[in-house]
């Protein structure tokens, strides 16, 4: 090599040619290990394509060498230490596409952990001491984070839930047989009633009608049978005030009704008399008329007449049937002494309109 030197003769300066010498790759070597205070021999593997590993080492972790304390502090990718993978060639840094947040990812930015981020990098590439999670375990700078652990797969509590048996469904109730026979035998029951007070209606025939309902076999069934049995009269045209009271009456002192049977009976015709009473206007009188020859007959009393007059909403249909009740009592030479052994509940129906 020639360089260009100055020399000073006789006060002039001369310039003149010098050659100097070339440094070797190990002398260069050399002087930069005194240079940066490195041991002897730490730049052998820059001469060497093996890699030589240089003082006593501790594998960190991920299998990763640490310097012990006094051995230089080298960093990773400085000469003698192992190469991490990844490091195939000088620029073994992460690539940054984009700002990286800095500490522990929390800043006041809105930025998200490094963590939550760990799915995006190559966790081959993250060198030592970075945020990402390296062999199993948070680095130290995460340590604090509110970030819990992640819960392992096959938890005690996973465990157990899926160890759990699953209930199954219990079977629908089935209807009982019993339950649908009984309603085949309900309309079985209503259309022979239908059928016999029809008949009776037509040929007025007391001992038949009686006969047709000891047949029905169904004491339970009488109420409907007294309801059907005033329900039809009054619907005839011209109504069968007469024949119904007789029927009715015959059939209590042959013991096949009874006072209960007639008195449930009577409550379910009165609670239907509100719409009843808008096809039929003489409807309620003529009920009224059935009740009074039923109270002479011993078949009513008085405190079932003030229920079934609480049956009725309109106070002018209760009105015409308790006129109507006490017309007939009072026609009857009878009537008076019952009035007045009964005259409480009688003027406890009065007190209702």
């Amino acid at each position: 090599m020639v360089r260009d030197v100055l020399d000073l003769r006789a006060n002039n300066w001369v310039p003149r040619r010098e050659e100097v010498k070339a440094k070797t790759i190990t002398e260069i070597h050399s002087e930069a290990e005194k240079n940066l205070g490195l041991r002897p021999g730490a730049t052998a593997s820059i001469r060497n394509t093996r890699v030589v590993s240089v003082g006593p080492m501790s594998p960190g972790p991920g299998g990763f060498p640490i310097n012990r304390p006094g051995t230089g502090g080298m960093m990773p990718g400085m000469p003698g230490t192992r190469r991490m993978p990844g490091m195939d060639n000088d620029n073994w840094e992460v690539p940054r596409s984009r700002p990286m947040p800095r500490g522990d990812g929390l800043g006041t930015h809105g930025a998200s952990p490094v963590v939550n981020k760990s799915t995006s990098m190559n966790q081959r590439l993250l060198p030592q001491g970075s945020g990402g999670l390296m062999s199993g375990r948070t680095s130290a700078l995460l340590q604090g984070s509110s970030t819990p652990p992640a819960k392992p797969p096959n938890s005690i509590l996973g465990a157990e839930s899926v160890a759990q048996p699953s209930l199954s469904p219990k079977p629908a109730p089935v209807e009982k047989p019993l339950t649908q026979a009984a309603r085949l035998n309900t309309d079985d029951l209503q259309r022979k009633t239908r059928a016999l007070l029809e008949e009776y209606f037509t040929i007025r025939l007391l001992d038949e009608a009686l006969q047709c309902v000891e047949e029905l076999k169904s004491p339970a069934y009488h109420p409907e049978v007294v309801k059907e049995a005033i329900s039809i009269a009054l619907e005839k045209s011209p109504p069968c005030v007469e024949p119904v009271s007789k029927l009715l009456e015959y059939l209590f002192i042959k013991e096949v009704l009874t006072a209960r049977d007639i008195g449930t009976g009577c409550l379910l015709y009165g609670a239907l008399l509100d719409d009843i009473g808008i096809d039929l206007p003489k409807a309620p009188n003529n009920f009224g008329e059935i009740i009074g020859k039923l109270v002479l007959a011993g078949g009513l009393d008085f405190k079932v007449v003030k229920e079934i007059l609480k049956k009725m909403e309109d106070d002018m249909y209760q009105k015409a049937v308790f006129d109507a009740t006490m017309r007939i009592i009072s026609s009857d030479p009878s009537g008076k002494a019952l009035l007045d052994a009964q005259a409480i509940d009688v003027d406890a129906c009065t007190s209702l309109f």
